[in-house]
């Protein structure tokens, strides 16, 4: 594991407060043979840079995580991902300038394509992965200075992560570049259906090897 620039220290934030309504069963505690989905997250960003956070709701119970993983809770429960990121970012601050930003619910991500999202944030505040019309604000890079700049849009109920990208000096990936390393874009695929789980296991290879919780 390393930090991809020495000017620039990027850290990790995950998020997983969801409710998991389409899958109707807790999606960080999704078995992928050996380890639950979560787990496999938190471990390919951990190869990639540090520290590392995973932002889950009040009173979430999570699976075991590595020592060096801080567990905080959102403030506001079913607020959507922007303040939970604002908090990730304040939790960060004083440990690292950027985080990149993963949902748990995208096993697919690998080093690679992390990296690839980060080296665009050069000297924008932001970088956020577009697919056509699409904007994937859970691949995407913020730097810790933007929090206040995050409170006032939530003062103002402006509570979309575009809003803010939209507001600060951003760069939008387009997904194509991300398609020199991952040709199918695999590391933008939410799971969010047992049909998707299921797809998951056998596109990975870990159906024979994965106990389905259900």
């Amino acid at each position: 594991m390393s930090n991809i620039s020495k000017e620039t220290k990027v850290g990790g934030m995950i998020l997983c407060g969801g409710e998991s309504s389409r899958m109707d069963y807790p999606k960080a505690w999704l078995p992928m043979g050996n380890e639950l989905m979560l787990q496999r997250v938190v471990r390919v960003v951990s190869d990639t840079v540090s520290p590392v956070i995973v932002v889950a709701s009040q009173k979430q119970k999570l699976p075991e995580l590595p020592e060096s993983v801080t567990v905080i809770f959102d403030k506001e429960t079913g607020a959507g991902p922007l303040p939970a990121i604002a908090h990730g970012l304040a939790t960060l601050k004083d440990r690292c300038d950027a985080a990149f930003v993963s949902g748990c619910d995208t096993p697919l991500i690998d080093v690679k394509f992390i990296t690839k999202i980060i080296s665009a944030l050069g000297e924008n505040q932001l970088v956020m992965v577009q697919e056509g019309k699409w904007y994937h604000p859970l691949a995407a890079v913020y730097r810790t200075s933007l929090i206040e700049q995050i409170y006032h849009l939530l003062n103002s109920n402006q509570r979309r992560p575009i809003d803010l990208a939209e507001s600060a000096k951003a760069c939008f990936l387009k997904a194509d570049v991300l398609r020199e390393i991952d040709p199918e874009l695999r590391g933008l695929q939410n799971i969010n259906t047992r049909e998707q789980y299921f797809e998951l296991l056998r596109e990975t290879g870990l159906a024979n090897s994965t106990k389905i919780p259900f």
